[in-house]
Parts: C-alpha cells; sequence; structure tokens
C-alpha cells in the first residue's frame, strides 16, 4: 500500500486545483470513479519525463454511493454551514477534487483539460485555484504516522487520508495544528490563500475548520484513497477486501 502522489510530497514550482459536482451523481459515480482512478495515468502519459503529480481526492457523497455498505472509519461526512467571527461560513462543497502539481503552468492545464473533457456535460467546474506562490506549512512529526490511515484502523484504506480544503481572501497566513500545504495568488479581486490540510481523522479536519482565524469563502472535504485503493476503481468496482462491491456475499 502507498499514499498517493501529492499526499507527503512538497508541490512544484506551479499548482492547479479545481472541484468539480455532477448532476444525478448516484447514477454516474461509478464513471466518475473511473475517471478519477485514471487521471494519474493520464497525467503521466501526458508530462512525460517532466516532474510532476496529480491527486484525486472523493467527496463524502460520491464515497458513500460507491462504498453504500461501508462507511470511511471516522464517520466522513459534510461540514455543516456555520459562522465564524460573526461571518457566515458555507457548508463544505465538491463531488471530487483534482490537485495538479508541476513545473510549468501549462502542463498542469493539459492534465486537468483532459479530465474535464471526460467529465463532459456531467460535471461542473464550481472552483478553481491556480496558485502563484506555495508557502510551506511547519509541521516536524513523522507525516505518514501523523496523516495516513493505519492498517489497525482499516487495512482496507491503509496508506489514505482525508483533506479539508479552504479558500480564503486576502494575505493572512492561515495557520493549523494540523499538516498543511497553503498557496498564495492574486486575482482581479485581490488577493487569495488557498489551504489543503491533511489528516487521518476528519473529526480533527472539523476542528482545524472552526478555529480558523477568519471565515473561508469556500470549503470542500474529500476523502483520499491509498495509490493501491484507487486503482482498484479503473475496473469499475472497488474489489479489495470488504470493500469489494460483492464482498457480502463472498463465503457464501
Amino acid at each position: 500500500m502507498q499514499a498517493q502522489a501529492g499526499v507527503l510530497d512538497s508541490p512544484k514550482k506551479h499548482t492547479l486545483i479545481q472541484v468539480y459536482n455532477f448532476d444525478d451523481l448516484p447514477l454516474i459515480t461509478m464513471n466518475v470513479a473511473r475517471i478519477g482512478a485514471q487521471t494519474p495515468g493520464m497525467a503521466s502519459e501526458i508530462a512525460g519525463a517532466e516532474k510532476h503529480f496529480a491527486m484525486v481526492g472523493f467527496g463524502p457523497m460520491t464515497w458513500l454511493w460507491l462504498t453504500p455498505d461501508k462507511p470511511v472509519p471516522g464517520g466522513f461526512r459534510g461540514f455543516d454551514e456555520t459562522e465564524i467571527d460573526g461571518k457566515n461560513v458555507p457548508e463544505t462543497d465538491g463531488d471530487i477534487m483534482l490537485y495538479f502539481s508541476s513545473d510549468h503552468a501549462e502542463l498542469n492545464r493539459a492534465m486537468a483539460s483532459q479530465v474535464c473533457e471526460l467529465f463532459g456535460k456531467d460535471g461542473e467546474l464550481v472552483k478553481e485555484f491556480v496558485a502563484e506562490k506555495f508557502i510551506q506549512t511547519n509541521f516536524h512529526e513523522d507525516l505518514s504516522k501523523a496523516i495516513l490511515i493505519d492498517h489497525s484502523t482499516n487495512l482496507d484504506t491503509e496508506k489514505s487520508c482525508f483533506v479539508l480544503a479552504q479558500q480564503f481572501r486576502g494575505e493572512e497566513d492561515i495557520l493549523s495544528s494540523q499538516y498543511q500545504n497553503s498557496f498564495f495568488s492574486k486575482t482581479d479581486s485581490g488577493a487569495e490563500i488557498y489551504t489543503m490540510t491533511f489528516s487521518n481523522n476528519p473529526d480533527q479536519l472539523e476542528e482545524s475548520a472552526e478555529s480558523v482565524s477568519c471565515a473561508p469563502v469556500f470549503r470542500g472535504v474529500f476523502f483520499v484513497p491509498s495509490l493501491n485503493l484507487l486503482t482498484s476503481l479503473r475496473m469499475g468496482g472497488i474489489r479489495m477486501g470488504s470493500l469489494a462491491i460483492n464482498a457480502k456475499w463472498k463465503g457464501h
């Protein structure tokens, strides 16, 4: 088992993050999952020898439809709308998150465009963030132990994790006690900070979301399956142990 590239890796020079929603998700979940599972491979074909990574995360409803009889341990769910410093904070949004990073902005765009083409009219791009600068967050613990699900917790989801993605207006650093990558961008509407906070416990991410110094304008929470678990989706079904679609009939 190994984690997806991008979970434990520092971002490259250029980063592109996209979040999609889908109409009729229950009917097309497996197709969405197959495209997500193919994304790292497609990205490698496009990138060739260029250093890069493409990471895929699934929103709570997407993963629920993929594994209806085997929920992710830890109570993975969307976060409700709330209030921070008197400002409304939106509920979490997003059915799938794509995280591309390389040394060339045009390469990230090429990889993302290929996935967008496969999603077709079913996919709605609800958030896109093009990072101009990566802000390293100090974190000195063993990252694999701190943010990846251990085999003793759940063998099927070993080396998977959860990520909280949030977007803030302004240039204020958004600190977190969890492992976090932060990105900066300047748009026509002003400066923006985008954070990706990782954990092996979704409850910790909810606590982190409620303790930020200012209200985000967007947030989403996603399950990032291990590379092995992601690969198992390519054939149209999860085929690993108790997460297999036909697991309840095995052995009968």
